[in-house]
């Protein structure tokens, strides 16, 4: 009988998300909801990780969605959200959900480092002590976080993610990586050559494990090189090829050392390999170009060069070995057609740094504004490099939280709505800040529809951080 019951509940949740799945397709909602919450019962019996578990909870919480009943969605999708990024240890568990909210809540006020900051941190925190999130959630939270330009609190969850997951060796990189970053260079060496160490985990494909051991020892054959410790690069480099030998930033990275020491046919060499393996491919044609250019074998330069700038015409550097080789073959006039080329396409870049920059001081003064309690001037601030930025989600949305801290939650609703509607972006965090404000004028529908559809957005965003 203990044999039969099993084979029962797989045939009768196969029967159910069958009809569940028809009565989707048909447009048939409420049916399709109703056959979806049988299977799910059903499926719960399989347990928490159960892949039909989670095929069912998907067609629920689209069911729900497509009925417009965003209560039900949103609960739904927080319980996908709680199996997916929970620990072995508390599978499922509906306090991963919550820890992931008060994860957004900080996020949302990166730029506005006050006492409501402060409280969501604080807030963040206990959360953490309380649910022992995944590593995989340690590492997509902290990756948002550097994003964010939140780094103390980066290097907090990557303290704590690291305590929980000592003999994990992608923390140990990812933490590595936050080291190189901040400049703590021999910290991020001596913290990768650690992870080099570590085996990998239980059920890595032996191809992964070699793949990301290889990587390892390119980033430590990078640091080395940063620290002008060349004979140690150039070992590490070719440790990092002698377990991937297919491995074309390595090998790219070891031919420009060579290049830096004077051993350019060493360098050569390292670039034709990889041209062997991407002909297709304008990197190499261009370091091919550029070590015979500091050759001085000129027509060897040139040609090259217009392979790599056939392939991508924006690899401007490309355009500026071109020209010099050409004009230093006499065809001054071809060779300062390429040049110009390059100095427009280097200004166009430094133009685009230029509106980054500017976007971000915006946004830290007119935040500064908010803090000091200067709200006239922080909106017009927002207001004027919106003008002068119009394609900056980044702005529009920091005026919209501004709005909703100074108490004006009309506006920050019509601002952030606006933000979606024009289609610049639909981060999680504008959903996020949208339901918080729908919650405060007390609209009830808009606040689970905005509610829900951030759950979804957010365990999107996080899935997307481990890519």
């Amino acid at each position: 009988m203990m044999s039969i019951a099993p084979l029962q509940n797989e045939a009768a949740w196969t029967t159910e998300n069958a009809a569940a799945l028809d009565a989707l397709q048909k447009g048939r909602y409420a049916e399709a909801a109703t056959a979806f919450s049988k299977a799910v019962q059903i499926a719960e019996k399989f347990g928490a990780d159960d892949e039909r578990l989670g095929e069912s909870l998907n067609g629920l919480a689209e069911a729900y969605r497509l009925q417009e009943n965003f209560a039900g969605a949103g609960s739904v999708y927080r319980r996908i959200l709680s199996i997916r990024w929970s620990s072995d240890s508390n599978k499922g568990d509906a306090a991963v959900a919550d820890l992931v909210d008060r994860f957004a809540d900080v996020v949302s006020l990166a730029y506005f480092k006050g006492s409501q900051f402060a409280e969501a941190l604080k807030k963040f925190q206990e959360a953490l002590n309380r649910t022992p999130p995944s590593e995989a959630l340690y590492l997509a939270m902290s990756n948002i976080l550097v994003k964010a330009e939140l780094t103390a609190e980066a290097a907090d969850v990557m303290q704590r993610a690291v305590r929980a997951f000592p003999s994990s060796r992608r923390l140990r990189y990812k933490e590595a990586e936050m080291h190189r970053d901040s400049g703590r260079m021999r910290k991020a060496l001596e913290t990768f050559q650690a992870a080099s160490q570590m085996k990998a985990p239980a059920g890595m494909p032996a191809e992964r494990d070699r793949l990301q051991l290889s990587f390892i020892y390119q980033r430590m054959g990078g640091i080395n090189t940063d620290l002008t410790q060349f004979d140690d690069a150039i070992a590490a480099y070719k440790k990092s090829l002698d377990i991937s030998p297919e491995n074309a930033d390595a090998r790219i990275a070891l031919g420009d050392l060579y290049l830096r020491r004077g051993q350019q046919s060493e360098s050569l060499a390292e670039y034709r390999r990889v041209l062997a393996m991407h002909p297709d491919s304008a990197l190499p044609h261009y370091r091919i170009a550029d070590a015979n250019l500091q050759m001085g074998n000129f027509p060897e330069a040139t040609a090259a060069a217009a392979r790599a700038v056939k392939i991508d015409p924006n690899l401007r550097k490309a355009h500026y070995v071109n020209g010099m080789a050409l004009v230093r073959m006499g065809r001054a006039g071809e060779g300062e057609k390429e040049l110009q080329e390059y100095r427009k396409q280097e200004a166009d870049a430094q133009a685009e740094l230029n509106n980054q920059r500017d976007v971000s001081v915006s946004n830290r003064g007119a935040s500064a504004f908010v803090l000091n309690g200067q709200a006239e001037n922080a909106i017009a601030l927002f207001r004027k490099s919106i003008e002068s930025h119009s394609g900056a989600a980044s702005l529009r949305l920091n005026l919209g939280i501004a709005l909703n801290i100074l108490g004006r939650p009309r506006e920050a609703a019509a601002t952030l709505q606006n933000l979606l509607d024009s289609g610049i972006t639909d981060d999680f965090l504008v959903y996020r800040s949208l339901a918080h404000v729908y919650e405060i004028l007390k609209d009830e529908k808009a606040s689970q529809k905005y509610g829900a559809l951030y759950v979804r957005k957010v365990d999107a965003a996080l899935e997307e951080e481990l890519r």
